[in-house]
Protein backbone atom coordinates (compact mmCIF):
# COMPACT_ATOMS: atom_id res chain seq x y z
CA UNK A 1 0.00 0.00 0.00
CA UNK A 2 1.44 3.38 -1.00
CA UNK A 3 0.81 6.54 0.91
CA UNK A 4 -0.91 9.46 -0.79
CA UNK A 5 1.18 12.31 -2.11
CA UNK A 6 1.34 15.25 0.30
CA UNK A 7 0.73 18.68 -1.21
CA UNK A 8 2.46 21.58 0.50
CA UNK A 9 1.77 25.23 -0.28
CA UNK A 10 4.85 27.39 0.27
CA UNK A 11 4.14 31.12 0.64
CA UNK A 12 7.22 33.34 0.49
CA UNK A 13 8.31 36.32 -1.58
CA UNK A 14 11.91 35.05 -1.76
CA UNK A 15 12.10 33.48 -5.22
CA UNK A 16 15.25 31.58 -4.31
CA UNK A 17 13.31 29.50 -1.76
CA UNK A 18 11.31 27.79 -4.52
CA UNK A 19 14.49 26.68 -6.29
CA UNK A 20 16.04 25.53 -3.01
CA UNK A 21 13.01 23.41 -2.04
CA UNK A 22 12.81 21.82 -5.48
CA UNK A 23 16.53 21.04 -5.37
CA UNK A 24 16.68 19.68 -1.81
CA UNK A 25 13.52 17.59 -2.06
CA UNK A 26 13.83 16.49 -5.69
CA UNK A 27 13.85 12.75 -4.86
CA UNK A 28 10.62 13.01 -2.87
CA UNK A 29 9.08 15.12 -5.63
CA UNK A 30 10.22 12.67 -8.32
CA UNK A 31 8.78 9.67 -6.41
CA UNK A 32 5.56 11.67 -5.94
CA UNK A 33 5.79 11.50 -2.17
CA UNK A 34 5.60 15.30 -2.03
CA UNK A 35 4.29 18.00 -4.33
CA UNK A 36 4.73 21.72 -3.84
CA UNK A 37 2.70 24.73 -4.88
CA UNK A 38 4.27 28.17 -4.54
CA UNK A 39 2.78 31.60 -3.88
CA UNK A 40 4.71 34.85 -3.48
CA UNK A 41 2.29 36.53 -1.07
CA UNK A 42 -0.82 35.84 0.96
CA UNK A 43 -3.19 36.94 -1.81
CA UNK A 44 -1.74 34.43 -4.27
CA UNK A 45 -1.88 31.75 -1.58
CA UNK A 46 -5.53 32.47 -0.85
CA UNK A 47 -6.37 32.17 -4.55
CA UNK A 48 -4.60 28.80 -4.68
CA UNK A 49 -6.36 27.60 -1.54
CA UNK A 50 -9.77 28.53 -2.93
CA UNK A 51 -9.14 26.81 -6.27
CA UNK A 52 -7.14 23.77 -5.14
CA UNK A 53 -8.65 20.40 -4.41
CA UNK A 54 -6.42 19.48 -1.52
CA UNK A 55 -3.58 21.13 0.34
CA UNK A 56 -2.09 19.18 3.24
CA UNK A 57 0.09 21.88 4.79
CA UNK A 58 0.99 25.55 4.38
CA UNK A 59 4.48 26.90 5.04
CA UNK A 60 4.35 30.69 5.16
CA UNK A 61 6.65 33.60 5.77
CA UNK A 62 5.40 36.59 7.78
CA UNK A 63 6.70 39.61 5.88
CA UNK A 64 5.49 39.69 2.27
CA UNK A 65 4.02 42.31 -0.06
CA UNK A 66 0.29 42.60 -0.76
CA UNK A 67 -0.86 40.28 2.04
CA UNK A 68 1.46 39.19 4.84
CA UNK A 69 1.56 35.76 6.44
CA UNK A 70 -0.29 36.82 9.60
CA UNK A 71 -3.23 38.10 7.58
CA UNK A 72 -3.20 34.89 5.53
CA UNK A 73 -3.39 32.84 8.74
CA UNK A 74 -6.63 34.62 9.57
CA UNK A 75 -8.24 33.56 6.28
CA UNK A 76 -7.19 29.90 6.33
CA UNK A 77 -9.99 28.70 8.67
CA UNK A 78 -12.58 30.22 6.33
CA UNK A 79 -11.25 28.13 3.44
CA UNK A 80 -10.48 24.94 5.37
CA UNK A 81 -10.78 24.85 9.18
CA UNK A 82 -8.72 21.63 9.37
CA UNK A 83 -5.74 22.94 7.39
CA UNK A 84 -2.51 23.40 9.34
CA UNK A 85 0.04 26.13 8.75
CA UNK A 86 3.64 26.54 9.84
CA UNK A 87 5.17 30.00 10.01
CA UNK A 88 8.78 29.99 8.83
CA UNK A 89 10.48 33.33 9.23
CA UNK A 90 13.77 34.91 10.15
CA UNK A 91 11.73 37.68 11.77
CA UNK A 92 12.42 37.75 15.53
CA UNK A 93 9.66 40.06 16.78
CA UNK A 94 7.95 38.37 19.76
CA UNK A 95 4.66 40.18 19.12
CA UNK A 96 4.41 38.68 15.62
CA UNK A 97 5.48 35.28 16.90
CA UNK A 98 2.70 35.33 19.53
CA UNK A 99 0.15 36.52 16.95
CA UNK A 100 1.12 33.67 14.59
CA UNK A 101 0.87 31.09 17.37
CA UNK A 102 -2.59 32.27 18.36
Amino acid sequence: MTSAKKIILVVDDELELERLIKQRLRKRIRTQELDFLFAHNGSEALDILKSSKRIDLILTDINMPEMDGLTLLGFIPEVDPTLKAVVVSAYGDMKNIRTAMN
